[in-house]
């Protein structure tokens, strides 16, 4: 009840956020927004995002393979969307739907090698992410015409944040050390729990499975962030046609930039970054030189097109059957809190 609680908390502070800019700004410009999925241009845009889902399945599925798993592609192209579904949907876009991918996979290689595929599968995903994120900053700052001090300062506190946590983990991996002992140690909590109980080791297996990754199978992990350069260029191209859309740019550089202020959003703890996008968006674009009714209308677009998905990710749940997941994944739940 207390996650259902925060959840709750959340959206209506996204809401609330979203009221207000729309209250602002009209209803025109998320109107412009939704209707861009008629035509071909909506269809264009969806298809875009199919190739993020498909770049993101392939990503996966070759993690699975270095640790000689062949999961059917179908199989974790829905377990994706279904996990892509809870991250949508939970507080921080970025992150949440890992846990319900690791309980669905389980089923097909075991929670250890599910555990290892799916947290693999999120560093390769976050470290290219980062890439964009400062690329897409650097070439805010460049574009700025009258740049936001607010959202630069935001913007540095993430770069450094996100910054410190990747350089820390490939320091530890690259040194074959434990990052979460590290982390233990720095917080205060005993390590026994790591090495004393079953929970605490099959933790540690699983780490290390994950440091002999990214230390020790190159052509796996060159393999995987060349997917992940490909997840994230699609999602860079369906912004491009977004921005073509709205305001008839042909500038690559805009779309890494409206990518790199999307990512920010997605940062802020808000179920679809419902409000903090919207803001972000028409600050950022603004501060470019677009009308800042662009913002809120790319912000619609997008998050419309991964309302879609969502909406495929919620059949496959009522295909489970909602009752039936949730008391499983409960069950799961409880074997890692003993």
């Amino acid at each position: 009840m207390r996650g259902f609680s925060k959840f709750f908390v959340t959206l209506l502070i996204g809401a609330a956020i979203l009221f207000f800019v729309v209250r602002e700004m009209g209803t025109e410009a998320m109107w412009a927004g939704i209707s861009l999925f008629i035509g071909w241009g909506g269809l264009l845009i969806l298809i875009n995002t199919f190739f993020v889902l498909l770049a993101g399945a392939l990503r996966w599925g070759q993690v699975l393979k270095s640790e000689n798993e062949n999961v059917p592609f179908l199989i974790i192209l829905r377990y994706l969307v279904k996990g892509f579904t809870v991250d949508f949907l939970t507080p921080f876009s970025l992150f949440g739907g890992e846990t319900v991918r690791i309980f669905l996979m389980e089923k097909e290689v075991g929670v250890k090698k599910s555990a290892f595929s799916v947290i693999t599968d999120k560093i390769l995903d976050v470290t290219m992410l980062f890439f964009f994120l400062l690329l897409g900053i650097t070439l805010f700052v460049v574009y700025s015409v009258t740049p936001s001090d607010s959202l630069l300062f935001y913007a540095a506190g993430v770069i450094a944040l996100v910054l410190f946590v990747l350089v820390l983990f490939y320091v530890k991996a690259l040194q074959k050390e434990s990052f979460l002992k590290w982390v233990f140690a720095i917080v205060g909590i005993s390590r026994k729990y790591l090495d004393e109980t079953e929970n605490g080791r099959a933790i540690i297996e699983v780490e290390e499975k994950i440091i002999h990754f990214f230390s020790g199978k190159k052509r796996e992990l060159v393999k995987g962030l060349a997917f992940s350069f490909l997840r994230h260029f699609f999602f860079v191209s369906r912004i491009f046609l977004i921005m073509f859309l709205i305001t008839g740019s042909t500038d690559p550089g805009i779309a890494i930039t409206v990518y790199g202020l999307v990512i920010l959003a997605m940062f802020l703890p808000l179920p679809a970054a419902l409000g903090s996008m919207e803001v972000i968006l028409v600050l950022g674009l603004g501060a470019i030189g677009h009308e800042i009714g662009a913002g809120l209308t790319a912000a619609t677009t997008l998050r419309g097109a991964d309302l879609m998905v969502c909406a495929v990710g919620v059949i496959l749940f009522i295909r489970l059957s909602f009752m039936s997941f949730y008391h499983q994944f409960n069950k799961f739940m409880e074997r890692f809190a003993k």
